[in-house]
């Protein structure tokens, strides 16, 4: 007797952690993004100033693994949308439930929006979503930020320790008392663990492309700002503390020579994309 495929469950939520069981178990690199990529990963964004319901879901997935994961989609019971992924296929997917309940939105290969962040390499680490420090980047390289992409890179930042990067990253918070401060990470450590922010990955993206990091110490600012105003109830870090080491080791890390470039046009050039809606 052959197993019924699974059904689409009831809550967007139990939905998102059983498809991400799903490409776990065939092995696939696809991994969550977005804001319930957020709500697996803190548990601060659950309740309070942060806590907000969720319509759609978002997947990265590396190309060779699209065919793959479409037919996970459509062995649940997902409907593609078969004019835009004729049109957008290379790119991105999309899916919607039978009932329209929510929507599975895909990127392959890299989340193009303000800025681009390339995910090649980043898509089978442990973990349903991409690593902290990718889905912070997914937050930061919006321009047009709103208080919802706010709030969640600010739960992040309030759930997650800060994994050492470049020389320097490690003073910013020292001049905040506690142990649960940014920089109170063990010294020496060269690689993120599973719920570390990364920080040689937020430099090695941003001191390669200066736009991506002109917009993402302006977003790390209101960031703060909205933090201060809001605070994150139970906060296991000092967002404040945060920001000023994120902040620091970006500031710390090397640059590439087109950064280098870029940076002395300025503003005087656009340095960010509008992405235009794309209709479904």
């Amino acid at each position: 007797m052959t197993a019924s495929p699974p059904r689409i469950l009831a809550d967007i939520r139990d939905e998102a952690s059983s498809i991400a069981a799903e490409v776990t178990a065939a092995d696939l690199p696809v991994r969550l993004l977005g804001g319930v990529a957020f709500w697996l990963r803190c548990p601060s964004v659950r309740s309070g100033p942060f806590a907000r319901d969720y319509a759609d879901l978002d997947f990265a997935v590396g190309k060779p693994a699209s065919q793959r994961f479409r037919a996970i989609l459509e062995g649940r019971g997902y409907l593609p949308d078969k004019f835009f992924n004729g049109l957008h296929g290379a790119t991105r997917l999309y899916y919607g439930a039978p009932d329209g309940q929510w929507s599975v939105d895909i990127v392959i290969d890299e989340l193009t929006m303000s800025h681009r962040l390339d995910l090649r390499g980043q898509l089978d680490g442990p973990g349903p979503t991409l690593s902290p420090a990718d889905l912070l980047l997914t937050k930061l390289q919006v321009w047009e930020i709103n208080r919802k992409d706010l709030g969640d890179a600010a739960c992040l930042l309030a759930d997650h320790g800060l994994a050492p990067g470049p020389a320097g990253a490690n003073k910013a918070g020292a001049d905040t008392a506690g142990a649960n401060t940014a920089g109170a990470n063990t010294a020496g450590a060269n690689t993120a663990g599973a719920d570390e922010i990364s920080l040689a990955r937020v430099t090695a993206v941003l001191g390669t492309d200066w736009g991506f990091c002109h917009t993402a110490e302006r977003n790390l600012g209101k960031v703060a700002e909205l933090a201060a105003a809001e605070p994150v109830p139970g906060a296991g870090y000092d967002v404040a503390a945060q920001v000023r080491a994120v902040r620091a080791a970006i500031e710390a890390a090397p640059k590439s020579r087109s950064w280098r470039m870029r940076s002395r046009i300025g503003e005087r050039v656009k340095w960010y994309e509008t992405p235009e809606e794309i209709r479904h």
